[in-house]
């Protein structure tokens, strides 16, 4: 039985802020099976965030998806970090 899906406290901060601008963010939070939390569409590029709390770590299910997914999760911990993920912010 799959447990509820958890989100960090600035999940929200950083989706609500990338869709005031103007960027297309799916949230995939409740996905699960160590989905990364946020889908994020920009400049004709599709960006993999997962969100964490500073001084969080990855489960065990995000590791997982990370090592076996053929592409780049960027780890934000804030809205900072998403908008230089996304070249917005230097």
């Amino acid at each position: 039985m799959r447990r509820a899906a958890r989100t960090d406290r600035n999940h929200a901060e950083i989706r609500d802020c990338l869709r005031k601008m103007g960027v297309k963010v799916f949230d995939t939070s409740r996905l699960g099976g160590g989905f990364p939390d946020l889908v994020a569409c920009h400049r004709g590029r599709v960006y993999l965030f997962e969100v964490k709390m500073p001084g969080c770590k990855l489960t065990p299910d995000e590791v997982e998806f990370h090592r076996e997914y053929d592409g780049y999760v960027s780890i934000v911990y804030s809205v900072e970090d998403a908008l230089i993920e996304l070249g917005l912010m230097a």
